[in-house]
């Protein structure tokens, strides 16, 4: 599957859960753990190496389950997911995209950022 498309399903597949993981973000912010709340989005195996703390499984209609980890901007850079010379222009795109939800998803073709609309 490629990477656009197991992006633009994941958007699909989230909808459901969106205000729920909406206040999940907006808790991490407003108890003042980080302005940066990203979820770990994955599928297959469970992984006790990735990062953050599981917020929900999402079984799809394609037979596929999203596990869903709560994760910050600095957990992602303390793991090296993030190197330090892209946190500022991380930062920047966050700021610009700041009424959405920011995800980490990663599948079997790699790792790639995106944003859903609360």
């Amino acid at each position: 599957m490629s990477n656009e498309k197991n992006w633009v399903q994941l958007q699909t597949d989230i909808q459901t859960y969106r205000d729920a993981l909406a206040e999940a973000a907006d808790t991490v912010v407003d108890e003042g753990v980080s302005n940066y709340p990203i979820f770990f989005a994955f599928s297959g195996e469970a992984n006790e190496q990735a990062p953050g703390i599981s917020v929900t499984n999402i079984l799809t209609k394609r037979g596929i389950v999203w596990q869903v980890n709560l994760t910050t901007l600095e957990e992602l850079v303390a793991k090296t997911v993030i190197p330090t010379e892209k946190i500022d222009p991380f930062r920047e795109v966050y700021k610009k995209n700041h009424a959405e939800l920011c995800f980490l998803i990663v599948d079997e073709e790699g790792a790639r950022f995106g944003f859903v609309p609360k």
